[in-house]
């Protein structure tokens, strides 16, 4: 079928289009020409096509002259502006020093069964307009769904928003990249954002990641990790395997390798990510079954840390969908600041002492890390990250709430 509905991400948008049917975006975006477009919502959900009659060119601050409107009638010149005044008022003009691009907008026809397009990429996609009118729930491409009801794509790089050839993805075990395939993987959230991450200038991201995951949160911590001035060396390294250190295997039960999620590393601090998603941490390890993942990775980071102060969050959705890892977190940071030597017992690293923080933090808190990245970098390609990855973790927050 011919693929002729361009639907575009604009779950924070939508309302006003609605509204007013009016679209903007910045200048430089290039669409295919195709006869109709559509905007998702939260979710995916499609609720109204589209035909576009005229478009607009406005520089900052987005106030039109009357010489810019004289073309339109009153109504579409009262839609225009309307639709400026309400979107700054709210979501905002991402980059407000770009030119900006303003479709007038006719209702094509309204989708009374609100389609479902799956997957709900950041990105523009393109349908055929029978999709849309067959009254189909849900509209799916490069994969299919699971008896669950699990969206899982064909080719799980398809579920990835950069560096999508990296050289070790084909090295992983099958087991894993099955897993990316999943829109619930937790394995391509983490990748997502974090790969996103090192493409980034770190003075727009490092201060405000450090505030939220560990010097800002709930949880006391031993020591604050200072932002005052940019780390050297800074490097971030996803699922690393770590052998244990001999103190856990001196005379105890067998310990396999960790893999680590995430190791944000500088020259004075390392810091041990544990990540979920819509699931909880394991309470137990192959071989000993009173060892959860929390206490194993403090374990094996503190002795990996050596001489640097050490760090470890758990980063999740919400409390509730991780209430034993949030437990877990509650025990071991109250002890290491309120009970040291119920601390030092629980666990077996002979290099506690470098044990500074234990917190948890939110995946919620990236959607704001990469707007503010958004509106403060300069660079072209760096702003493209930070808007893709934006788009794509506020509506992947937002699903997984909703549903």
């Amino acid at each position: 079928m011919n693929q002729n509905v361009l639907t575009l991400p604009a779950s924070g948008t939508c309302k006003i289009i609605y509204e007013h049917s009016i679209h903007a975006f910045p200048s430089h975006y290039i669409y295919r020409e195709t006869p109709y477009v559509a905007f998702r919502e939260k979710g995916g959900f499609i609720e109204k096509l589209y035909t576009v009659r005229d478009c607009l060119v406005l520089i900052p601050p987005y106030t039109p002259a009357s010489a810019d409107l004289t073309r339109f009638d009153l109504e579409i010149q009262e839609r225009i502006l309307s639709y400026i005044q309400d979107r700054k008022k709210g979501f905002g003009f991402e980059k407000t020093g770009q030119t900006y691009m303003f479709w007038i907008l006719d209702l094509e026809t309204p989708l009374p069964h609100r389609p479902k397009v799956t997957p709900n990429t950041p990105g523009h996609q393109y349908f055929a307009y029978e999709d849309f009118i067959s009254r189909e729930p849900v509209i799916t491409k490069n994969g299919t769904i699971s008896k669950s009801g699990v969206f899982e794509y064909d080719d799980f790089r398809d579920n990835l928003l950069i560096d999508k050839y990296n050289s070790i993805l084909p090295a992983m075990r099958n087991m894993k990249t099955k897993h990316l395939r999943s829109e619930n993987s937790e394995d391509a959230i983490t990748w997502n954002v974090f790969k996103s991450l090192q493409q980034i200038n770190p003075q727009h991201w490092y201060p405000e990641l450090i505030a939220k995951g560990i010097n800002q949160t709930k949880y006391a911590i031993k020591k604050v990790v200072p932002t005052n001035q940019l780390p050297h060396n800074l490097s971030i390294n996803l699922w690393k395997t770590i052998k244990p250190p001999s103190t856990l295997l001196d005379n105890q039960l067998p310990e396999g390798p960790t893999e680590v999620d995430v190791i944000i590393e500088s020259e004075n601090v390392v810091w041990f990510i544990e990540a979920k998603f819509k699931s909880d941490i394991s309470i137990k390890t192959t071989h000993n079954h009173s060892r959860n993942q929390v206490l194993r990775n403090i374990d094996v980071g503190s002795h990996y840390a050596k001489g640097k102060d050490f760090y470890f969050s758990l980063l999740i959705l919400e409390d509730a969908m991780s209430s034993k890892g949030v437990s877990a977190v509650d025990t071991y940071s109250s002890e290491l600041t309120s009970n040291t030597q119920q601390f030092q017992r629980r666990f077996r690293s002979n290099h506690l002492s470098n044990v500074q923080g234990i917190t948890v933090f939110y995946w919620n808190d990236f959607v704001e890390i990469f707007k503010n990245c958004m509106q403060e970098v300069e660079d072209d390609f760096e702003q493209l990250i930070a808007a893709r990855a934006f788009h794509w973790m506020t509506e992947k927050v937002d699903q997984m709430v909703i549903n």
